[in-house]
């Protein structure tokens, strides 16, 4: 039953996308022009820590090793269990990458995963969503 709510939702953001504007916007502007941003809920128990980050913007003081091999200047931000990164803030604020402190997972559209090491960021682009869950014992993160 989940995997088929993940794919109705992506069936849902892939239509919702063809018919927003992709237009690169000011934050301020984005709530109003309709810019998917990059989305992450936090499912996982307290025990689990996840961090989400942001590229853009100021005080951009700390540094992001994603998994994509670049390190990024970022901001970062603690995203307590069962809350979304909307929820600590605002709406429209655009993640740009997720990361657990414990090894985890990343899970793709096509159910293939990606083993990520503990403290190390993964790169999220704009519209993808992602809701961190424990499965079989492992934190992971899934799109939808």
């Amino acid at each position: 039953m989940t995997r088929m709510r993940r794919q109705l939702r992506l069936v849902l953001a892939l239509a919702l996308g063809a018919a927003v504007t992709t237009s690169v916007v000011a934050p301020a502007q984005a709530a109003s022009a309709g810019v998917l941003d990059g989305d992450v809920t936090n499912r996982l128990s307290s025990t689990y820590t996840v961090k989400v980050a942001t590229f853009s913007g100021s005080n951009l003081t700390e540094k992001c090793p994603a998994t994509n091999g670049t390190t990024y200047s970022c901001r970062t931000y603690w995203l307590p269990n069962g809350r979304a990164d909307d929820q600590i803030n605002g709406r429209n604020w655009d993640t740009d990458a997720l990361m657990v402190e414990s090894p985890y997972r990343v899970y793709s559209w096509t159910g293939t995963y990606q083993n990520v090491p503990a403290f190390r960021w993964y790169k999220i682009s704009d519209g993808d969503n992602r809701t961190c869950e424990l499965t079989s014992n492992t934190p992971a993160c899934f799109a939808y």
